[in-house]
């Protein structure tokens, strides 16, 4: 397992996110090895801030002016929710993990990421969709499996 310097946890902040990030955090602790979380936020989630129907910390707030309202807001919730609980996930140690949060589909986010930073591994949680739920709802973690170049640990 030489080689494998920079780590990608790929996080919705859901229990595979969580199992994936502290998997990730054991093996950067033994290789020696980066980790970068990254926070893909879809525009399914910008429709439901819109709409008023997304789950916000602290309940929908009042007054949203824009799209960019919204945004900011999103944003924020993964940069002090979703994004913390994940990095604690990766466990004690040196591994102090760069967290970043970019907008899009998540598969496509996924593997754009891995192309422009040098990624040696994809550590990701799996839903574990299957049947109907798989065919409507797509497998972010097969995706990015089919795409990527680097090695990837599915982890459930």
């Amino acid at each position: 397992m030489a080689g494998i310097e920079h780590i990608l946890v790929p996080t919705d902040g859901s229990t595979g996110a969580i199992k994936a990030a502290t998997y990730a955090g054991e093996l950067a602790r033994a290789l020696g090895s980066r980790v970068t979380l990254l926070y893909v936020q879809d525009s399914e989630s910008m429709l439901s801030g819109v709409l008023g129907l997304a789950e916000f910390a602290g309940g929908v707030p009042a007054n949203f002016e824009s799209t960019e309202d919204v945004r900011r807001v999103l944003e924020k919730q993964a940069r002090e929710r979703e994004l913390p609980e994940t990095s604690q996930a990766l466990g004690d140690g040196d591994t102090v993990a760069e967290m970043v949060t970019v907008w899009g589909h998540p598969a496509d986010e996924i593997v754009k990421f891995v192309e422009e930073h040098a990624v040696d591994l994809v550590v990701i949680g799996s839903h574990g969709r299957s049947g109907l739920q798989r065919a409507f709802l797509g497998s972010v973690s097969q995706s990015v499996a089919n795409q990527v170049s680097c090695p990837i640990t599915i982890v459930k």
